[in-house]
């Protein structure tokens, strides 16, 4: 019996954990905290009528804890999109649109936009779906699981892999070496590029939180589209670079020292940008 447990478990040591949580926690609290410093007084008041004694930052995970529960299964989809490379961000909504679901991230924000700023009908179906799947809304209230999920997938959608290909599972099935660490290049991208920085994400938050007024406003003036857009291009140089660093003995991509100096400037980016923009999503609805 010993024998055969420390079989299984040398088994399982060859492969990579499979993480499907943007940014990890940690970079979810950076989003959000980002976006409370950019909400108005007035806003921050309106929030807390939703959230009674929580800050944002503790909401931001919520839509990852609760993956965990059968009831809440049919939101898995809501953390991503798929956008192939023959396709546009808009090819997908149209199709997606021709249904009554919830089908992916860009669909999820803008139904927990819809339920934020009064639309009934967004708020009943939403009510629907949890009671036909026993799901428990966060706090017992339809706004406050709303604005959870708002602060969560406007952070997934700013990470590349979550608007990613099919046939790898946004990175999940491409197996590199981190710091000599087996794992996957979606792992990579949602927790251990922003962990290997040794910040608390108050810390993170304060460091790269560097733009203009005037940037920020440019931030706020584009759209979901565009923000998923642009997760494709760097979805797409990261792809094209990944052999770039390879592991002679087992021929894996090995990213460390210099994969981190390359991109922990795109992971500020987009990060930065997810809470500006959250912000001004909040600011647009409560405004």
């Amino acid at each position: 019996m010993k024998l055969l447990v420390q079989l299984i478990i040398g088994i399982l040591l060859l492969f990579p954990s499979v993480e499907l949580s943007a940014w990890g926690q940690n970079g979810h609290r950076i989003v959000a905290e980002i976006c409370n410093q950019y909400l108005s007084e007035d806003v921050k008041a309106e929030l807390r009528e939703i959230m009674g004694p929580d800050y944002l930052a503790e909401l931001a995970n919520w839509p990852d804890y609760i993956k965990s529960e059968k009831g809440w299964k049919f939101a898995d989809s809501w953390h991503y999109t798929t956008v192939h490379d023959d396709q546009t961000v808009q090819d997908v909504r149209d199709k997606y649109s021709q249904n009554d679901k919830i089908d992916d991230a860009t669909e999820a924000i803008e139904l927990m936009i819809n339920i934020l700023s009064g639309d009934e009908e967004a708020s009943v179906w939403l009510k629907d779906m949890m009671n036909d799947h026993d799901a428990k809304p966060l706090r017992g209230s339809t706004k406050a699981t709303a604005l959870a999920f708002l602060v969560h997938l406007v952070g997934d959608i700013h990470q590349p892999m979550h608007v990613g290909k099919n046939k790898d599972r946004g990175g999940n099935n491409i197996n590199v070496l981190f710091f000599s660490e087996r794992t996957n290049i979606h792992s990579v991208w949602d927790t251990k590029i922003i962990e290997h920085e040794k910040l608390s994400y108050t810390e993170f938050a304060i460091f790269i939180n560097k733009c203009t007024a005037e940037e920020a406003r440019s931030m706020q003036r584009s759209t979901l589209n565009q923000w998923a857009q642009e997760s494709i291009t760097l979805r797409e140089d990261i792809y094209r670079t990944i052999y770039d660093y390879v592991d002679r003995e087992t021929g894996l991509p090995s990213l460390s020292w210099q994969y981190q100096h390359d991109y922990i400037v795109h992971v500020k980016e987009r990060l930065l940008k997810a809470g500006v923009r959250l912000a001004g999503v909040l600011e647009d609805i409560y405004l």
